[in-house]
C-alpha cells in the first residue's frame, strides 16, 4: 500500500492510495501510524477515497489497525466510495470501525476538535482595571465576574479546551490576587501566571504594563512565545472556530491575524476598526474612531494569532498596547496583518450594560456560548444546585437562581432576573429586570428594578455604558452583604429547591 500523509495541527491524515485493500496493507498502516505518533500526532484520519475494492481480509486489517490504537487516541476512517462504503456497512465490522463521510465531518467531532490545536499556547489578557465596567470592576477583576455561577475566565478556558489548547498564560494585574487564588483549575489546562503586580503588606499592588509590553516581556524574559500564539481578551465570550482561524493564519503567512466581525456603524467608536482588501489583508487600522470617520464597520474582536516575528524590534518599554502600538508598528514597516472574518458569536462585555444584556439574552436562549446552569424547574426558571427557594416566593420567568442562593417567602422576581451565587433575598421584596451580584443580601422592603445590585452599590444597567457618572440606587440601606444569614431567614421555613 502506498500512503500519502499530511498533518492538520496534531492530526495526521493518511491517504491510502491502494486500488485494492487486502490483509497485506496492515503493515504499511501500522508503520505510518508509528511514524506519525513519533512526530507528535495526537489523532489519525485514514482517507479511503482512492480505494476501489476491499476484501474481507482487508476489512479485517482495518479492524486490527483500529485495535492497535491506545485508549483515548482518536482514529477515524472516511471518504470511501459508494461500493466500499456499502461493503463496510453490510459487514459485522461496521460496529468496530469509526467511519464518517468526509474529513470535515471527522474534524467537527469533539474528540478530533480537541486535537486540532494541541500544543498551541494561548495568552488571556486580564491585567486591565476595566474602568468602563465600574463599579463591578471595583471589587472584582473583569475576567472573574460571574456569569451564571462561573467566572468569565472559566467560560474562556472551556472554549480553549475544546480545541486541545492546554497551555494558557495569564497576566493578573488589577486585583490580580483574586485571579491567582480563585481561577478554576482543571487537569485539562496548564496555567502559568505572569503577574503584573505583587502582594505587599498593604495588600495586592497592581502594575499593569500594557498588552504589547506584556508580549514583549514574555518573549524577552521568559522566551514563552516560540510559535504562533493565541491572544484573547479575558472579558469576552466567543464560539469562534480557533482551528479554522489558525489554518487561515498559516496559509496567509501573516505576522498577526485578527478576528473581526461587522458591527453597526453607530458602535464603531467602541472598537478597533479594520480596512481590508479582497484577500483579507489589513490595509488600515483605526482605534475607536467616531462613526462618521470609520473606514469600515469591520471591528476587531480582540482575538489575535501572533507569530514571534511580529515582536521583532518591540522594545521593553512599558505602556505599549497591541492595537495602538504593535499593530501600527507592523503596518508602518510593511509587515503582514491579516483578518479572519467569519460568522462567529462574540459577546463583548465592556460595561455594566453589556454585562446585564449578556445575562438576559442567555435567559432568552439568544446566546449559543452562554446558558443558565442548574435544573430548569419549569420553562424559563433555572435553579442551581444548593439554592433554596421558598414555595411562597413568586417567580415570573425568565429567572436564574445561582448556587447556594436563598430566596425567602414573600420575595417576588419578575424576569428577566439573575440571582448570584450565595445571595439572600428576604421577603417581602420585589426584584425586576435586574442582576443581583453574588453574596448580596436584599433586605425586606426593597424594590430593585432595572438594576445591577451588589452588597455596596447598585446601578441602573440600561444607562451604565461606562461613559457617564454612575447612577446610584437611592435605597442602599436595603441591600448588604450576605456573609451571615439575617434573623428573618433563620425562621423563614425554607424548603429544598422548589419553584
Amino acid at each position: 500500500m502506498l500512503i500519502n500523509a499530511e498533518t492538520y495541527g496534531r492530526i495526521s491524515i493518511l491517504r491510502a492510495s491502494s486500488y485494492r485493500l487486502t490483509s497485506s496493507d496492515l503493515g504499511p498502516l501500522l508503520t505510518a501510524r508509528e511514524q506519525m505518533m513519533n512526530d507528535g500526532s495526537a489523532a489519525m484520519i485514514v482517507d479511503l477515497a482512492k480505494v476501489r475494492r476491499v476484501t474481507y481480509a482487508g476489512l479485517g486489517a482495518l479492524v486490527e489497525f483500529t485495535a492497535q490504537f491506545k485508549l483515548g487516541q482518536p482514529l477515524a476512517f472516511c471518504n470511501a466510495n459508494a461500493s466500499v462504503h456499502r461493503f463496510i456497512r453490510q459487514s459485522p465490522a461496521e460496529q468496530l470501525l469509526p467511519y464518517y463521510k468526509t474529513v470535515d465531518e471527522v474534524l467537527q467531532t469533539s474528540d478530533f476538535r480537541r486535537c486540532q490545536l494541541a500544543g498551541t499556547k494561548a495568552l488571556l489578557l486580564c491585567a486591565g482595571k476595566g474602568t468602563r465596567m465600574a463599579p463591578l470592576s471595583d471589587d472584582t477583576p473583569k475576567p472573574m465576574l460571574e456569569l451564571f455561577g462561573k467566572p468569565i475566565l472559566s467560560h474562556l478556558l472551556q472554549h480553549l479546551g475544546r480545541f486541545g489548547i492546554q497551555d494558557v498564560m495569564l497576566n493578573p494585574g488589577h486585583l490580580g490576587d483574586q485571579i491567582v487564588q480563585n481561577v478554576p483549575r482543571s487537569p485539562s489546562h496548564r496555567l502559568q501566571f505572569f503577574n503584573e503586580g505583587q502582594q505587599t503588606p498593604q495588600g495586592w499592588q497592581a502594575h499593569a504594563i500594557g498588552s504589547a509590553s506584556t508580549l514583549a516581556r514574555l518573549q524577552h524574559r521568559h522566551n514563552a512565545i516560540d510559535d504562533d500564539v493565541f491572544v484573547l481578551c479575558g472579558d469576552a465570550l466567543t464560539d469562534i472556530d480557533l482551528a479554522d482561524m489558525m489554518r487561515l493564519h498559516k496559509s496567509s503567512g501573516a505576522e498577526v491575524t485578527i478576528a473581526a466581525r461587522k458591527v453597526p456603524r453607530a458602535e464603531c467608536s467602541k472598537y478597533g476598526i479594520l480596512q481590508i482588501d479582497r484577500s483579507g489583508r489589513i490595509r488600515a487600522f483605526q482605534e475607536k474612531p467616531q462613526p462618521q470617520e470609520a473606514k469600515s464597520t469591520l471591528a476587531s474582536a480582540g482575538i489575535y494569532i501572533i507569530n514571534p516575528r511580529a515582536l521583532t524590534g518591540l522594545g521593553t518599554a512599558e505602556g505599549l498596547d497591541i492595537a495602538t502600538d504593535l499593530l501600527l508598528a507592523i503596518m508602518k514597516r510593511g509587515g503582514h496583518l491579516h483578518s479572519y472574518v467569519a460568522d462567529f458569536e462574540w459577546v463583548d462585555m465592556g460595561n455594566p450594560k453589556d454585562y446585564a444584556l449578556a445575562h438576559f439574552m442567555a435567559l432568552r436562549g439568544e446566546v449559543k456560548t452562554l446558558s443558565p446552569s442548574g435544573e430548569q424547574k419549569r420553562p424559563g426558571i433555572w435553579i442551581a444546585p444548593e439554592a433554596r427557594v421558598s414555595r411562597r416566593a413568586k417567580l415570573t420567568p425568565p429567572c436564574y437562581i445561582g448556587p447556594g442562593a436563598t430566596v425567602d417567602a414573600g420575595v417576588e422576581l419578575q424576569g428577566p432576573c439573575v440571582i448570584g451565587a450565595g445571595s439572600r433575598l428576604s421577603g417581602p421584596c420585589l426584584i425586576s429586570n435586574s442582576v443581583v451580584q453574588p453574596r448580596t443580601w436584599v433586605k425586606p422592603g426593597a424594590w430593585v428594578e432595572g438594576q445591577i445590585t451588589s452588597a455596596r452599590w447598585s446601578v441602573e444597567h440600561k444607562t451604565a455604558t461606562g461613559q457617564k457618572p454612575r447612577p446610584s440606587f437611592a435605597r442602599l440601606d436595603q441591600i448588604g452583604a450576605a456573609d451571615t444569614p439575617p434573623p428573618a431567614l433563620q425562621q423563614s421555613g425554607m424548603s429544598e429547591v422548589s419553584a
